[in-house]
């Protein structure tokens, strides 16, 4: 067997650096709840709004769909890496703020475990948090107000094992085992100069922990030279493990109290997925994906809302151009497409939507190895009952390393 270490080398350096890398956001709606979603679509299917619940792994990881990894090419072994950098604006009915986060988003690889088992591990984040938001609070008894800032960071972190099941020559079955874990820092720094003449903190360090596990299937119907498939996906729900540390210390001296409390579990809901994806023999894919999620029994705490169940849809369009052609460009992939999401929660009566547009290509290297790069515009928020409206513009880059590990040399 051929063997080529240099993906493992960038995962073991990789990983090291995500683990430790969760500010993947600078949202204000990210203090609500568990923090903002990420979606675990790679740089292709970002490209194409997301979409891609019933495409199969041919020549990359479709991590949306865990029966999608029994496609994968026998003799393969997939390493993907995968990063971001996104510049935002953020916009109250009074003020404007820039701001620019680059990330690690995800690595993964994958590889055949068995003539109709397709098998890998990734690691991403789940959800982020990352704010920073100045306010005033009244003094207790008058009319006088003091500065008061808040401060949070983590998230949660998901580490995955994808297994992927043909099963005949159109079905497949897939399950999804991750362990999520993660930990958040609440600060809450109170300015009292003009009363007591120091600072007061307030820091809670929020640590959750769980198993998740998540089904899906897909089945491929040929019509003519093309190819109908349908997808869908099942999150079950599952309970976090919730406690926080809190701390309180000034500037001046040092702990003024400390503690560690249990606190009410957190739940994930039940979340359905579905997808249809149409591929033709000219290169043409055209993908639609519809999610469900029933957030409204997460029974999270959100200050100033509350939590409610969810609806979004993608949809997306690539032409693959031909795929032995000598000139690069004509190897080509392009992508387009968008997409609706409901954020699970509701802040001061009001919705927060986001809704946004994506494109991509992808450049195929001679070995099978791909860089991917997308683009996405999306809004989200509102300047409305003194909310924010958030716009982003993001690039996303992923490599896939496509290396020859199962193949056997033959010696005459």
């Amino acid at each position: 067997m051929t063997l080529n270490k240099t993906p493992f080398l960038l995962l073991l350096f990789t990983l090291s650096q995500l683990a430790l890398s969760q500010n993947n956001t600078s949202s204000t709606y990210s203090r609500y709840g568990i923090g903002l979603l990420n979606s675990k679509a790679d740089a292709s299917t970002a490209g194409m709004g997301y979409a891609g619940i019933a495409l199969p792994s041919e020549g990359y990881l479709n991590k949306l769909n865990p029966a999608s990894y029994s496609a994968m090419d026998s003799v393969k072994f997939l390493f993907n890496l995968q990063g971001n950098i996104a510049f935002s604006n953020y916009q109250t009915s009074s003020d404007e703020q820039n701001n620019t986060n680059a990330n690690i988003e995800s690595l993964g690889f994958g590889f055949k475990a068995g003539k109709n088992w397709g098998m890998g591990f990734s690691l991403s984040p789940y959800s982020s948090i990352g704010y920073n938001i100045n306010g005033e609070k009244y003094i207790l008894g008058t009319t006088d107000k003091y500065p008061v800032n808040y401060y949070g960071e983590g998230g949660i972190s998901q580490l995955s094992w994808h297994n992927g099941f043909s099963i005949g020559k159109r079905l497949s079955l897939g399950i999804n085992a991750s362990y999520l874990w993660g930990s958040t820092d609440v600060i809450e720094v109170s300015y009292y100069p003009s009363i007591i003449g120091e600072t007061i903190y307030n820091e809670r360090n929020y640590h959750v922990s769980s198993l998740l596990f998540e089904y899906g299937f897909q089945y491929h119907q040929p019509i003519g030279l093309s190819t109908l498939s349908i997808g869908g996906i099942i999150n079950m729900s599952t309970e976090l493990d919730t406690y926080y540390k809190q701390r309180i210390y000034n500037d001046i001296t040092s702990d003024l109290s400390t503690t560690e409390t249990d606190v009410n579990n957190l739940f994930i809901p039940l979340i359905y997925q579905g997808g249809l994806a149409l591929q033709t023999a000219k290169g043409l894919t055209v993908a639609a994906d519809y999610r469900y999620g029933d957030w409204s029994n997460s029974k999270l705490l959100i200050s100033g809302g509350e939590a409610r169940n969810t609806h979004g849809g993608s949809f997306g369009i690539q032409y693959a151009a031909q795929r032995h052609h000598r000139s690069v460009f004509k190897r080509m992939h392009y992508r387009i497409g968008t997409f609706y999401n409901q954020q699970y929660l509701t802040v001061q009566g009001k919705d927060i939507d986001e809704r946004g547009i994506t494109a991509g290509f992808t450049i195929p290297m001679r070995d099978g190895s791909r860089i991917n790069l997308g683009y996405e515009y999306k809004e989200t928020g509102t300047t409305d009952a003194g909310l924010v409206k958030e716009t982003y513009n993001t690039i996303k880059l992923g490599i896939t390393f496509n290396e020859n590990w199962f193949q056997k040399r033959k010696f005459n």
